[in-house]
Parts: structure tokens; C-alpha cells; sequence
């Protein structure tokens, strides 16, 4: 059995990607059964609406770019990307142990392993993911053309023991003219589904990110 393996962080902004190798400690689940991966859910954080004229008025313009970002999730509904992406590295970590992934069993307010165990159920493991960067953004050479700059932060933690055995991130910027690209307006008014399909998209490319190693890691259920 492989004790310890990567997980590669595709850290990609602005077209740029670098590699983040992340070291997984699993000697602690060595000899043990492993039937429930749980996921986590956290408040949601706040989303930075960023425009060239408001990043110049440093305190009061981010106040204003987080007033902006805060009501376009509420207007359209939008959910934490980081639920998304903690439930399907969940769902990849239970099929590989083959076990079986739990949604999260309720809000996390906080960031102690404790809490979050406690809120997880029977899991043996529970996946842990936050958003640390949130942003509707423009490309510093197209001014009038927007995306979502996305970041987070994972991990995986024991349960029985709550330690963390390894942690992750992602950084999803979408490349300029691509599909996730619009103009600002077209993002607060999410036409065509410009907002939820970058969303969905960045969720995706996050967990991809972090997880796409995953596979290299192999166990028997006992």
C-alpha cells in the first residue's frame, strides 16, 4: 500500500501554471476499514465584485467591490463553490476506499478539526474545503472583459484521531475569450448563465486540481 502520495496543485493564474505537490500521510487509516467520506459546508464567504474605478479607492472602493460582489450571488442564488468541490473530492476519495460519500451534515462555522468532525457524522474521513479567494475580476490587458478568480484550500482529516492528514489548494483563473468570459455586466445580471456556468466551471477545475492525483492511491476495504 502506498503510505504517502502527491496531490498536485495546479495552481493556474492569468494562463500561468504551477505545480504544488502536497504530501497525503495515510499511515494513520493503515489496517482500518474506511466506509464514509464525508463532505463540509461553510458560511458563505464573500465574493469581490472588482472594477478598474473601485480597486482605486483602496478601504471604500473594497468595501464597495464586496457590497457589489454580495449582492450578485444574492441576487442569482449562488451557492460556495467550495461545497461543490468538497463533495466531489469526497465522492473520489469513497470510490477509491470503496465506501460511500456523505453530504455535509450541516454549516461549519468554524475551522477547528473538532467542530468539523463533530458535524460530519460517522465519517471516518471528512473532506474539508474553504474558499480563500472569490472574486468577478477583469484581465489587466482587456479592461471591459470579467471571469471569477477562484482559490481554496483542502483537507483531509481522520476522524478518529482529527488529525489533518494532508492538505490541498487550487487556483482556477479562466483564460481570456474563453467560454467563462463576459463582459461585467453580463456577470451581475447573469445572462446566458454566465455566472453559474463559470461557477460550475471553476468548482470543477478546483477539484480537478486537487484531487486529480487522488487515484494514485489505492486501499482494500478490511
Amino acid at each position: 500500500m502506498k503510505r504517502i502520495f502527491s496531490l498536485a496543485a495546479m495552481l493556474v493564474l492569468g494562463g500561468c501554471a504551477t505545480v504544488k505537490p502536497v504530501a497525503l500521510d495515510v499511515k494513520a487509516l493503515e489496517g482500518r476499514r474506511i466506509d464514509k467520506v464525508a463532505a463540509t459546508e461553510h458560511p458563505m464567504p464573500a465574493m469581490s465584485a472588482i472594477t478598474p474605478t473601485k480597486a482605486q479607492f483602496g478601504f471604500l472602493g473594497n468595501m464597495a467591490m464586496n457590497a457589489a460582489g454580495k449582492k450578485i450571488i444574492e441576487s442569482h442564488d449562488v451557492a460556495d463553490p467550495a461545497s461543490s468541490v468538497s463533495r466531489s473530492l469526497a465522492g473520489r476519495l469513497a470510490t477509491i476506499f470503496g465506501g460511500e460519500a456523505l453530504p455535509p451534515g450541516g454549516v461549519v462555522e468554524g475551522a477547528d478539526a473538532a467542530e468539523i468532525v463533530a458535524a460530519s457524522g460517522d465519517a471516518d474521513v471528512v473532506v474539508d474545503v474553504r474558499t480563500s479567494v472569490w472574486q468577478l475580476i477583469y484581465y489587466k490587458s482587456a479592461w471591459g472583459t470579467y471571469s471569477i478568480t477562484y482559490r481554496a484550500d483542502a483537507r483531509f482529516i481522520d476522524a478518529a484521531s482529527e488529525a489533518v492528514l494532508g492538505t490541498g489548494s487550487c487556483a482556477v483563473r479562466p483564460e481570456k475569450g474563453s467560454e467563462w468570459t463576459a463582459g461585467y455586466s453580463d456577470f451581475e445580471e447573469n445572462r446566458d448563465g454566465i455566472l453559474t456556468r463559470t461557477l460550475s466551471h471553476v468548482a470543477e477545475q478546483c477539484a480537478e486540481q486537487i484531487g486529480g492525483q487522488l487515484a494514485e492511491y489505492r486501499v482494500g476495504r478490511r
